[in-house]
């Protein structure tokens, strides 16, 4: 692949994970304006770490790129957009992180 070509498929694959982020967002914060709340609200109900949550939706969507990749099940969504989704986890994985350290760095203070 050309270094054009490949330009133009990571910038497509950036503005579908944009999009995806933006229409499921209100669905997942149901009003809150935390964009982690959907993982520290479901952490609550199941005594896992948002951190954990986030884990497991995100090994969710790896698990069916692998399938993808393997050919063995249908994909009931474009690969596209699995592939979006992860970057969306891996992006929100890294606010969560960086939130967690700051309230550290307070709680040291």
């Amino acid at each position: 692949m050309q270094a054009d070509e490949y330009e133009q498929l990571t910038t497509e694959l950036l503005a579908v994970a944009k999009s995806i982020a933006d229409r499921k967002r209100p669905a997942y914060t149901v009003g809150s304006p935390d964009v982690l709340a959907n993982f520290k609200r479901i952490g609550d109900r199941t005594k896992l770490s948002p951190a954990k949550v986030l884990d497991i939706y995100f090994l969710k969507h790896i698990d069916s790129i692998t399938a993808f990749s393997d050919g063995d099940i249908p994909q009931d969504e474009p690969i596209m957009e699995r592939f979006a989704d992860a970057i969306n986890y891996l992006l929100l994985k890294f606010a969560l992180l960086m939130e967690q350290q700051a309230e550290q760095n307070i709680a040291q203070n």
